[in-house]
């Protein structure tokens, strides 16, 4: 026992106390700078309202249940949650360790929801530390921890309240990567080395059950491999070239049959797919057969192989050899530098390499491409995975151990892909950012070595410019970001709480919904919705967009009767959006077509309005009261405007004057006026039960609704 308490002594003296001290202060910024968003009442974004709600029925029953009881009620059989459901488990799990197995609270669960994704990004930029510190030593894990606490690409996946898998799942690929550094940094087949290789495996295959964007690890360490074995043999000779195999296979295996045990053989066909299409896309916009792609850069891995066979065994006396190797890792050097100039030529000659055709690819915000955004998801830092990119093949070349470098080298090419064509992937090469950051940072403190104390300086100030520029950009672009939810207009928050009252809307109601806004009602409200999301029915989206945009009430109807929904939820942005419903309802992006273009013809928006010494401030109109009490609260067919002196326009305020409205014909002869204005005809059929602040809330008058057997004209 005494031998026992002497070693953890000795281990305890061992520990760099500094060091530890500063890892602390690093954990506190990363989690500081994500926890901005815990001064409000619900959590960022809209997919975290998914999780929380699914989590929250494993919480309340200790199941998922088999279809979605709050969504796509109109789908025949209903929707079943995705299989992958450890995140929920993990969170879930602890919850209950967190509150002694205290019951579900949904107000205790949404803090948990709130903390945890800041926790888990907070304990990533940890794990960054250890992985640059393995690779090249402290201070460089201390750049890539200080940039990964910063960087706002990936910052804002693990803000506050972002509770998606993400936040979890670059976690275990980050610790995946420090056992796998461990185990094949100096390679030898032993206890030590084993069990660094099972806890990769172990890792890789947590982030598997945890996140789809696991295909990153076979698309990283696929490529890895080729030339972390070059780089071993060329380097360590045949000895160690086999332990490092060894060890590796064991990663791998591990990985593949946890991932397969979890989604079946059907992941592999995935990642092949995405590096197939990717590679293949690329070849053509250089000119190239796309179906000859993967052929041609087999065979050209081939060709490289038999020739490193070529020289190890050609060349006996040792002169000659290391000569051979020399040339090999010259040789490796140029293809990585290939790489680099094929990823920037096919940015420059294809900006759109995957570009959506769809109404819903070219609609969803993220599907666009996300090179746009690059100023403010990475801001100057941008710079720092070119330099890495240049470096990387440089370092591959002198260091003994350079092929560790190599990890990184196509974690970051790939991600850098991935977030050049996809905004939905930005987030992805947040982290190879800071990876990136370490390697600067490591090269800068290679070269600082022996040179003068005014070089040391000079360098020393740029790298340290560079990351106050990170730290700087992460102060403004933190405080921008505030949940959706709790924008004040429309008032979707009080308006949700309202909803969740069953004294308001009973438990078993079913909403009529735009998309966007499925999740909040389903989890917030407590009730079931049309659609979210997930984007699971197009025609249920569409015919949400129909019966907003009709000017035929019998076509509304008919929806009505065929979603036989309870309610229909708008909100004042719908104004905004009318073009949209077009897009969706008429399933076209060509805004020239006359179904679409007559909403566009002039403006049509909905604005907040306050009083202020007997005069209304409606954005940038100044309306005196008097004038403002003449404008129509209920719909017309008199316009009381002109625009450019052609096109009539229709204004209107709320009926307590804290709304003003602008239709244009087109948008004033829509389902959506008719009903936000009370035309007659309509609220037969619709009686409003919610009215604040940009939202209106509509029940179906379902004896009316039924009763009307006949086609019904508006006028």
């Amino acid at each position: 026992m005494s031998g026992i308490v002497s070693d953890i002594s000795k281990k305890v003296k061992q520990v760099d106390r500094k060091q530890l001290f500063l890892l602390f202060l690093m954990f506190v910024l990363a989690f500081g700078v994500r926890g901005h968003l815990l001064k409000y009442d619900y959590m960022f974004g809209f997919d975290s309202y998914y999780h929380a709600r699914m989590a929250g029925e494993l919480l309340q029953t200790g199941v998922v249940p088999e279809v979605d009881p709050s969504a796509y009620y109109f789908i025949e059989g209903g929707v079943a949650p995705p299989k992958n459901q450890f995140f929920w488990q993990f969170t879930t799990g602890i919850y209950r360790i967190a509150t002694l197995g205290s019951p579900y609270d949904k107000d205790t669960w949404i803090f948990f929801v709130q903390v945890l994704p800041a926790l888990f990004g907070a304990l990533t930029v940890v794990a960054m530390f250890f992985l640059g510190k393995e690779i090249y030593g402290k201070p460089a894990g201390d750049v890539m921890a200080l940039v990964a606490a910063v960087i706002p690409s990936y910052v804002y996946r693990t803000l506050a309240g972002f509770f998606e898998e993400d936040c979890l799942g670059f976690l275990w690929l980050v610790i995946g990567l420090v056992f796998l550094v461990k185990a094949i940094k100096d390679p030898v087949f032993n206890k030590k080395g084993i069990i660094n290789a099972v806890l990769s495996g172990i890792f890789f295959g947590l982030m598997a059950i945890t996140w789809d964007m696991f295909l990153l690890i076979p698309l990283v360490l696929g490529l890895y491999t080729f030339f972390g074995l070059i780089g071993v043999y060329t380097k360590d000779g045949f000895k160690k070239l086999i332990e490092f195999a060894k060890l590796y296979a064991i990663s791998i295996v591990i990985f593949i049959v946890i991932a397969t045990a979890n989604y079946g053989i059907g992941w592999t066909g995935s990642a092949w797919a995405y590096a197939n299409q990717s590679i293949s896309k690329a070849a053509g916009a250089f000119g190239l057969p796309e179906a000859m792609a993967i052929p041609l850069a087999a065979i050209v891995g081939v060709l490289f192989l038999a020739f490193v066979v070529y020289l190890a065994y050609s060349n006996r006396s040792p002169e000659k050899k290391k000569s051979g190797m020399k040339t090999i890792n010259i040789i490796a050097m140029l293809l990585l530098y290939l790489a680099v100039i094929s990823l920037a030529l096919t940015f420059v000659t294809t900006p759109k390499l995957f570009e959506e055709t769809s109404v819903l690819g070219m609609t969803v915000g993220e599907e666009n491409t996300g090179h746009q955004f690059f100023g403010i998801k990475y801001n100057a830092l941008i710079i720092f995975p070119w330099l890495a990119m240049l470096l990387i093949p440089i370092i591959f070349y002198r260091e003994k151990k350079g092929h560790l470098s190599i990890i990184l080298f196509f974690w970051i090419l790939i991600t850098f892909f991935m977030a050049w064509y996809k905004l939905k992937f930005t987030y992805t090469l947040g982290l190879p950012i800071a990876a990136a950051a370490g390697v600067i940072a490591a090269e800068m403190f290679y070269y600082l070595k022996g040179r003068t104390e005014l070089e040391q300086k000079i360098i020393a100030l740029c790298l340290g410019f560079m990351l106050l520029v990170g730290i700087a950009s992460a102060t403004i672009f933190v405080p921008d970001k505030i949940p959706h939810i709790s924008n004040p207009y429309p008032d979707w928050q009080g308006t949700l709480e309202w909803i969740q009252d069953p004294a308001n809307i009973s438990e078993d109601a079913k909403f009529f919904n735009w998309w966007d806004e499925g999740h909040w009602i389903s989890f917030i409200g407590e009730r079931a919705v049309s659609a979210d999301n997930r984007n699971m029915s197009f025609e249920g989206n569409r015919d949400f967009s129909l019966f907003n945009i009709t000017s035929d009430l019998s076509e509304a109807l008919t929806i009505a009767k065929e979603y036989d929904f309870d309610y229909v939820i708008l909100d004042s942005d719908s104004f905004l959006k009318i073009g949209s419903y077009g897009n969706y309802g008429y399933n076209t992006m060509n805004s020239g077509d006359p179904r679409i273009a007559k909403f566009l013809m002039a403006p049509h928006a909905a604005m907040l309005c306050t009083e202020s010494n007997g005069v209304y401030i409606c954005g940038s109109n100044s309306i005196p009261k008097a004038q403002m009490e003449s404008v129509p609260a209920k719909w017309t067919t008199v316009s009381n405007q002109l625009y450019e002196n052609t096109v009539p326009l229709y204004i209107y305020r709320a009926e307590d004057n804290s709304e003003l409205y602008i239709t244009n014909p087109a948008v004033n002869e829509s389902m959506l006026a008719r009903l936000w204005f009370h035309e007659d005809e309509a609220m037969k059929y619709f009686d409003e039960v919610y009215n604040a602040k940009g939202m209106r809330i509509f029940k179906v008058n379902k004896e009316a609704l039924y009763a009307n057997n006949n086609s019904m004209p508006l006028e």
